[in-house]
């Protein structure tokens, strides 16, 4: 039953993730970056300290150097993800910052000496191309803003993956989930207890949903890293890629021409290879 586990509760995460995700870049037209992450990273603390309470469950921290780098990667990629859908296209950001998956690959051979797989090493040259293809970064004032954005976060991104594997021997999902929202939330929530923005019903009443859907990913993607190595994790997170682009399609009026489609499908293709024989 283990074997399905992971692939099953990734998968679905995957979906509320897409859904947090479309939230994000409606939001993001109409609401500052800082906003929309502060909400996000709220839900943590909102639902989990009265779950601690109820069970008078301990918090027991064993690394806290790894938090601080869960905490720190989380926040940097987050940001840089959620940029991305305001300067450029859902679908194609997430599959840039998927990405993270081929500097998981490498970060881990030169730190770890973990040599990759003959496929894995086939495959590096063709994300590359497929990069190209699809920034398409033929002058450096013509590369989308967006883009870059989603590229950076791909970087950091791979420190989440590292991290959140670490942490997942000794910690259980609701003590790393409440831990890296809670500090995060009181990083982010700055500049928002500065300069308060000013907020509409509507607008309230749709940040709550997108934090409340986007922490239920978090939770299912924390539980999902427990049964599977990081490489097949990401693996299957690959799987929200397809979901956003259909989303950009649906409700954001997204269109990619057929240079951008082939270096998608060769992106896509080469990080599952990767993923799947790290």
């Amino acid at each position: 039953m283990i074997s399905y586990k992971a692939p099953v509760i990734i998968l679905i995460a995957n979906l509320f993730f897409t859904v947090s995700f479309s939230l994000v870049t409606y939001l993001s037209s109409v609401v500052p970056t800082e906003t929309i992450m502060l909400f996000r990273f709220l839900a943590g603390p909102a639902f989990l300290i009265p779950y601690f309470l109820s069970l008078k469950k301990k918090l027991v921290i064993h690394s806290y150097r790894l938090f601080a780098f869960r905490i720190f990667f989380g926040i940097s990629a987050m940001s840089c993800l959620f940029l991305s859908f305001k300067y450029g296209q859902i679908g194609k950001s997430m599959l840039i910052f998927e990405c993270s998956a081929l500097w998981t690959l490498l970060l881990s051979y030169f730190l770890y000496k973990h040599k990759p797989h003959v496929y894995s090493l086939l495959c590096v040259p063709f994300v590359f191309l497929g990069l190209f293809l699809v920034i398409q970064p033929t002058e450096t004032t013509s590369i989308n803003l967006g883009d870059l954005f989603a590229l950076l976060g791909s970087f950091l991104n791979t420190g989440v993956y590292l991290s959140l594997k670490a942490l997942r021997h000794h910690h259980d999902t609701p003590t790393i989930v409440l831990i890296t929202y809670f500090f995060s939330a009181l990083i982010v929530g700055i500049p928002s207890f500065i300069a308060p923005p000013i907020l509409t019903l509507e607008l309230f009443g749709l940040l709550c949903l997108m934090c409340t859907v986007g922490f239920v990913g978090q939770l299912l993607m924390t539980q999902g890293f427990k049964y599977a190595s990081a490489g097949i994790c990401s693996l299957l997170m690959l799987g929200i890629v397809p979901l956003t682009s259909i989303s950009g399609f649906l409700f954001f009026n997204e269109y990619y021409d057929a240079t951008i489609w082939l270096g998608i499908i060769l992106i896509f293709i080469s990080l599952g290879i990767i993923s799947r024989w790290q």
